[in-house]
């Protein structure tokens, strides 16, 4: 069963995230699943007096019982399962990403109702301002609830950062590499996040245990503490189909539903450097209908798309060294990306499963690290543009 763990940063914390210079290094505003996976798997390997043999299909750094000793040791259970266990993104306590058809007040940002185009973008201006512009623009970041939260009154959160200077080394003296400062923005020590990981009960997971994550671990960067552990809600068909009735009354439809994509995914769609040529809409949405839903589902049918990507080009260490570096670049969707569907009307309980079993497994690729975690009709979506 899936659990909601809260850690705390017990030092800064650096995540990776684009490089936008060589001696410039900024830590993302979340931790991904497979880096809280990773933090844990570096702990099993640390002990293992089989760490560095390769598993049973040559891969290095993969955690499985790899020896008859194997039986006897206090992490047999954990290792035998961990490949199956989940972990998902880790976000600032009580935030969620922002979706990308959610719009703020140009002048007072969330401190005026948010309102959010899913549906329609008419009279698309603040409420609020008197005298101001009205001017609404795309909401950012996390954002989490206020007690006023069915009212549009959403929080923005902001993610406390610490710059620090270092110097390269040159490992050939043991002194300072000339010409090599370069400094690290990374998330200051004292915040808290929360991730979901199931553990399938093998005792990974406790309250209190100290892992590393993250770069740097091995300077002192990414100490983190598990603080709390609770159940997590589960998602079932009857909880989906309450939130697809509520957000069509809201909207007086008897057809539309949302998706909200919480985490990144990677739905396989292949990035051609080649082909220039732009995809007529119809081409674009038969693309996500088949990535979402497959060829030959008619129970649900994409309408509109509103996604940001990016190019990511990362390291497979379950190679030999030297040979870490991928292939081809693949193409994320970013968390915040919003889709509005429709329900075909003799087919609502099949469309409620389908979107049942999306929620609950994922979407696309690597969703046991958190990858293409979404959301039906979030309640974000229900605020309209009225």
């Amino acid at each position: 069963m899936r659990k909601i763990v809260e850690f705390e940063l017990l030092s800064p914390f650096m995540s990776g995230g684009v490089r936008i210079a060589d001696n410039f290094l900024e830590s993302e505003q979340f931790i991904r699943g497979s880096v809280i996976r990773a933090a844990f798997a570096n702990e099993l390997l640390l002990q293992c007096p089989f760490a560095d043999k390769p598993d049973s299909k040559g891969r290095y750094n993969y955690i499985e019982p790899k020896d008859e000793g194997c039986k006897s040791c206090e992490n047999y259970k954990i290792c035998e399962s961990f490949s199956n266990m989940y972990f998902s993104f880790a976000y600032p306590k009580n935030s969620f990403p922002a979706p990308f058809t959610s719009k703020a007040c140009k002048t007072c940002g969330t401190k005026h109702p948010l309102k959010d185009t899913i549906l329609e973008s008419i009279n698309l201006e603040c409420s609020e301002c008197k005298n101001g512009l009205k001017r609404m623009e795309n909401l950012k970041g996390f954002i989490k609830k206020t007690e006023r939260a069915d009212e549009g009154y959403y929080a923005q959160v902001t993610v406390p950062f610490v710059l620090t200077t270092h110097t390269a080394i040159d490992y050939n003296s043991h002194t300072s590499l000339e010409g090599k400062l370069y400094s690290v923005r990374a998330i200051e020590k004292g915040v808290h996040f929360t991730a979901e990981i199931d553990d399938l009960d093998s005792g990974l997971i406790k309250e209190n245990k100290i892992i590393y994550a993250g770069k740097y671990s091995s300077a002192g960067y990414g100490k983190i503490k598990i603080v709390n552990i609770t159940d997590s809600n589960e998602i079932t068909s009857e909880g989906v189909c309450e939130k697809i009735n509520s957000f069509q009354s809201r909207f007086n439809t008897d057809d539309k539903a949302a998706i909200l994509f919480t985490s990144d995914a990677i739905l396989g769609f292949k990035f051609d450097a080649d082909n220039d040529k732009c995809k007529t809409k119809d081409e674009y949405i038969k693309l996500w209908q088949e990535a979402l839903f497959g060829e030959n589902c008619s129970c649900v049918k994409v309408e509109k798309v509103f996604a940001e990507t990016q190019l990511y080009k990362g390291y497979d260490t379950s190679k030999k060294w030297g040979e870490w570096r991928k292939g081809e670049p693949q193409l994320l969707i970013l968390k915040g990306t919003s889709i509005l569907v429709s329900i075909a009307k003799d087919s609502k309980e099949q469309a409620v499963e389908t979107l049942t079993g999306l929620e609950q497994l994922g979407i696309g690729e690597k969703t046991k690290d958190g990858f293409g975690q979404i959301s039906v009709c979030h309640e974000i979506h229900k605020l309209g543009v009225d």
